[in-house]
């Protein structure tokens, strides 16, 4: 990723996730909660699912993470596959707070703009 900005958290999801890769997403939004508020990008180009531990992990620091959830303003899906966009929308639909847009690859930079804005834009 280019340079962001402190308040962005961003990722690739390309094949299975595991443990190692959760535990490493879940510090860098915990670091950036920790200044404030934080928007998210997340390239997702393949989805492989998750390995049993990183399930684990997921649930445990996402249950963790629940009562600071108001803290991540905006959420960008960059991805080709229509349903990641659908989902995408959904989940923006279930958290009160938290602007999902999902964006085509071809869009990628489109994206990385609008999580970059400064917060409160």
């Amino acid at each position: 990723m280019p340079d962001l900005p402190p308040h962005v958290v961003a990722f690739v999801l390309d094949g299975t996730t595991t443990r190692p890769d959760v535990e490493a997403l879940y510090r860098e939004v915990e670091r950036a909660m920790g200044t404030g508020h934080v928007h998210l990008y997340g390239e997702i180009t393949g989805v492989g699912g998750l390995t049993l531990d990183a399930l684990g992990e997921n649930l445990g620091r996402g249950l963790r993470l629940l009562p600071s959830i108001g803290q991540v303003d905006r959420y960008a899906v960059v991805s080709d596959t229509s349903w990641i966009a659908s989902a995408a929308r959904l989940q923006g639909a279930f958290l009160p707070g938290l602007e999902v847009r999902p964006f085509p690859t071809a869009e990628r930079a489109a994206a990385l703009a609008w999580v970059s804005e400064p917060l409160g834009s």
